[in-house]
């Protein structure tokens, strides 16, 4: 599985539990309520954890966080 697929994942079945499976890549987490600022701080430490890599707290913004998609074009900088 490749970066993005792996994100997606997580965030379907850990962070949404299975209340939208049908969200893709491109959808607006923040915007549309799936996620929150604690799904966000989960999120940092499945990053850490799966990946090691470590997010920095500036880096912790909308922009980065906003959709699966920017997440996992964010990590490839």
């Amino acid at each position: 599985m490749d970066r993005e697929a792996i994100l997606l994942d997580y965030v379907k079945n850990e962070l949404l539990r299975g209340r939208a499976n049908n969200i893709t890549a491109e959808d607006d987490l923040l915007g549309a309520g799936l996620i929150d600022s604690l799904g966000i701080l989960q999120m940092v430490a499945f990053i850490d954890e799966r990946f090691n890599i470590q997010v920095p707290d500036e880096d912790v913004v909308y922009e980065n966080f906003n959709s699966v998609k920017a997440l996992s074009d964010y990590l490839a900088q």
